[in-house]
């Protein structure tokens, strides 16, 4: 069990870190969508 835990502990931080970059990514992507589109 406790081998198994921080493998599972890992993966969590992966899933959470690509969570966030995709979540920052996205705001990103649609703040700079809206600014452009403002322009018109």
């Amino acid at each position: 069990m406790s081998n198994r835990e921080p493998l599972n502990l890992r993966y969590r931080w992966v899933w959470f870190v690509a969570f966030w970059l995709a979540g920052v990514a996205a705001v990103g992507l649609i703040a700079w969508l809206l600014r452009w589109l403002i322009r018109w």
